[in-house]
């Protein structure tokens, strides 16, 4: 079996942080960065402690974070339309606005990065935009450019093709943007009300959590097909270990394992209140669980798997 039973799995520590926790993403120094859309600010958890060792102050309604490796790390604030820029010293050095003309109301939600290409993709599904960022030097004031994506919500890249993936709720589909024309090239259906994404690149598969239909959609990111796992009601986030193995969260309180030779339900796990991101630290093989009904951030410890 590729993952421990539920015996075997453990919330290691329950791990306070700001108001309001949605977002988490981990860095290769063994940091953890976790968005407080209640405070405007960043909890920086350090993965060999477990103890936050940093709060540093970003936009409004901090709600996705992404992290890359010789930059920094990227917020999005649905609260203003921005994205703060964080150096690998935990400063800011800048903020990108990623409003369009006409000033839509705030709605900026996902963020990822793909590091070879020195770009971050920002969603903003008030504007049904994905804004494009150079990261490779000094932040510009603006994002440059963006791709039409009416109803776009998370965002996930592939490191091996670069293709990037955006769920649409509003769609029940993901489409899929392509940086050699900077264009969706395709959109993939699946169930209802898409929100959270992942892609497993060593397994050419994307993983959406599908909140209106209580499952988690599979897609083959070289065929294009789609499976989908049952899984708990009102699936939010996912991720993803070095096993293969998924974690979602969900509504009731609990993250769920779809394992990877299975391709089922293997364990169901309490953690806090309204857990929503979550992030996999290969490191400390550890899964991070951001609880925005009780101000906390879980740690699931995969050791024994």
């Amino acid at each position: 079996m590729n993952v421990p039973n539920a015996e075997e799995l453990r919330v290691v520590a329950d791990i306070p942080v700001g108001a309001k926790p949605a977002g988490v993403a981990v860095s290769v120094h063994d940091r953890v960065f976790v968005t407080n859309s209640g405070a405007d600010t960043v909890s920086v958890i350090d993965s060999s402690t477990n103890t936050v060792t940093a709060t540093i102050d970003v936009g409004r309604r901090p709600e996705s974070v992404a992290t890359d490796p010789q930059f920094g790390v990227c917020v999005a604030n649905g609260g203003d339309n921005t994205v703060t820029m964080i150096d690998r010293l935990n400063a800011v050095i800048g903020t990108v606005s990623v409003e369009g003309p006409f000033h839509p109301p705030p709605a900026v939600v996902g963020v990822a990065t793909d590091h070879q290409l020195s770009r971050a993709y920002v969603t903003n599904r008030g504007f049904g935009r994905v804004s494009i960022i150079d990261i490779s030097g000094a932040p510009p004031p603006f994002a440059p450019h963006f791709i039409e994506v009416p109803g776009a919500l998370g965002v996930a890249v592939d490191s091996v093709s670069h293709l990037a993936f955006v769920t649409r709720p509003d769609f029940d589909s993901v489409a899929v943007i392509d940086p050699a024309t900077d264009g969706v090239v395709a959109t993939v259906p699946v169930r209802r009300q898409p929100t959270g994404i992942v892609v497993d690149a060593q397994r050419h598969r994307v993983l959406v959590a599908n909140s209106g239909f209580d499952t988690v959609s599979v897609i083959d990111a070289g065929g294009g097909g789609v499976a989908d796992v049952d899984v708990a009601a009102g699936p939010v986030g996912v991720t993803v270990d070095s096993r293969g193995n998924a974690y979602v969260t969900h509504v009731d309180g609990t993250v769920q394992v779809i394992d990877a030779a299975s391709h089922s339900v293997s364990a169901t796990l309490p953690v806090g209140s309204r857990p929503e991101g979550l992030a996999f630290e290969p490191h400390s093989d550890r899964v991070y669980v951001a609880n925005s009904g009780d101000d906390t951030v879980s740690v699931i410890d995969l050791a024994a798997g």
